[in-house]
């Protein structure tokens, strides 16, 4: 992990940012401030720090649009592709933020992998279900797709109307002589 400034170790950052944007003071104002209180803060150190903190909230407000997007696109598809979608960026940002790393300072090897680990079993669990929800519901088409032929049969109805309901119903044709997987 880079090397952290004066600032972020003296827990100055929330501060500065407050004075900044909430104050209103310039860099310069917010230097001499906290070097009255005893700070070893310049002038250039605080533009450094806002920089880097407008950065990261860019950073934020992308990801926010990402997500906003994301479900956007899936909102009529099941909720698992929403979680697969999510357990990804977090998988994606947790290899992000390994590759920052030069040492562990700031967390320990153990605890990133646990963390890796449990984001990889998440979907792992995501992929599972899903496997099962299709399978269920393979089986309730070709279930539904003879209950629909039978009973058609016993209307009287044509070959063509049986499968004109079949594809209304359901919203695709069926073939119901395929065998469905089995569980």
């Amino acid at each position: 992990m880079p090397k952290r400034n004066k600032i972020e170790m003296q827990g100055l950052v929330e501060r500065i940012c407050k004075m900044y944007f909430n104050d209103k003071m310039s860099h310069k104002q917010i230097a001499e401030v906290l070097k009255e209180e005893g700070f070893d803060i310049s002038k250039s150190g605080v533009g450094r720090t806002l920089v880097s903190q407008a950065a990261q909230m860019k950073a934020y407000k992308d990801s926010a649009k990402k997500a906003v997007a994301i479900v956007s696109e899936l909102e009529k598809t099941p909720g698992l592709n929403i979680s697969e979608a999510s357990v990804q960026l977090v998988q994606a940002k947790l290899l992000e933020e390994l590759n920052k790393f030069e040492n562990f300072a700031t967390i320990s090897p153990e605890e990133l992998l646990k963390a890796i680990a449990r984001n990889t079993d998440a979907q792992v669990k995501i992929a599972r279900v899903k496997l099962e929800y299709e399978r269920g519901y393979k089986k309730g088409l070709f279930e539904a797709a003879k209950t629909v032929e039978a009973e058609g049969k016993k209307a009287g109805w044509s070959d063509e109307r049986v499968e004109f309901v079949k594809s209304k119903i359901m919203g695709l044709k069926v073939t119901y002589d395929e065998k469905p997987e089995k569980d």
